[in-house]
């Protein structure tokens, strides 16, 4: 019996083995919008019910918000670089709303100790490359060195939740560092709508009316006010929106 019992757990950790190194995470980009959860564990780390309850904390902030925050758990990226596949998944799945961008992808590569967040243009305004950089070091990094993903992956999402309405405080060493790249943004922000307008003013009729509505959004996301807006969902997740994703956040390692 406990030959048989070693051969079948061998069996199984074969099996598993397998699984994993048969993953591709190139196949994640060819997903199509709309039929994906917002917790997707690729590796087996978390349990049915931590899967749940963050999905269940996910679903309403959406439906409150129409912000999606989306946590993808894979065993590796292959030859990707963490923020790259990061923005890639973003765009591939459509996190958040078209109309807003208001997608935040918070991705795990397990085998390669690697983790990213992502945030879609609408709320680049709100969670910064500092605050993301802040919660992955200060609150993600120290529960996953201890092997304690789930709560990693809780009090990350907490901690992005209370960034989109203004509740997160980074600290002074942080702001310090994220202060040129956030003026950078600014500016750059700014200089696109002074050339939008210089285009708009030369045409005849509508084109005060469209710089009045997207250049105040994007100035809005520039000086943090992205992330809000749009009308919420009931009863459950319905799929994701086709928001569009510039580059903007963090990585960090464990």
């Amino acid at each position: 019996m406990k030959k048989i019992a070693c051969l079948f757990l061998f069996f199984i950790i074969c099996a598993v083995a397998f699984a994993q190194s048969g993953f591709n995470a190139k196949d994640l980009l060819k997903t199509p919008t709309g039929t994906q959860r917002l917790v997707n564990d690729y590796t087996g780390v978390l349990t049915s019910d931590q899967k749940q309850a963050l999905e269940n904390k996910l679903v309403q902030f959406d439906d409150s918000t129409s912000t999606q925050i989306v946590v993808v758990i894979v065993p590796n990226i292959g030859d990707f670089e963490i923020a790259d596949f990061g923005v890639k998944l973003g765009r591939a799945w459509g996190v958040g709303g078209k109309e807003f961008s208001n997608g935040i992808v918070l991705l795990i590569s397990k085998d390669d100790r690697k983790l990213n967040i992502s945030t879609g243009y609408g709320v680049e305004g709100a969670l910064p490359d500092v605050t993301c950089k802040h919660i992955i070091e200060e609150l993600i990094v120290p529960n996953f060195k201890g092997n304690d993903y789930y709560r990693g992956i809780e009090e990350g999402t907490d901690a992005i939740i209370k960034a989109t309405k203004g509740e997160y405080k980074v600290d002074a060493k942080y702001s310090k560092k994220g202060k040129k790249g956030g003026i950078g943004k600014i500016i750059f922000y700014i200089v696109f709508i002074i050339i939008f307008m210089a285009i708009s003013s030369g045409r005849r009729g509508g084109g005060g009316s469209l710089m009045s509505n997207g250049g105040a959004f994007l100035l809005g996301s520039a000086l943090g006010g992205g992330g809000g807006g749009g009308g919420s969902s009931s009863g459950g997740f319905g799929g994701f929106g086709g928001g569009s994703f510039g580059g903007g956040g963090s990585s960090g390692s464990w």
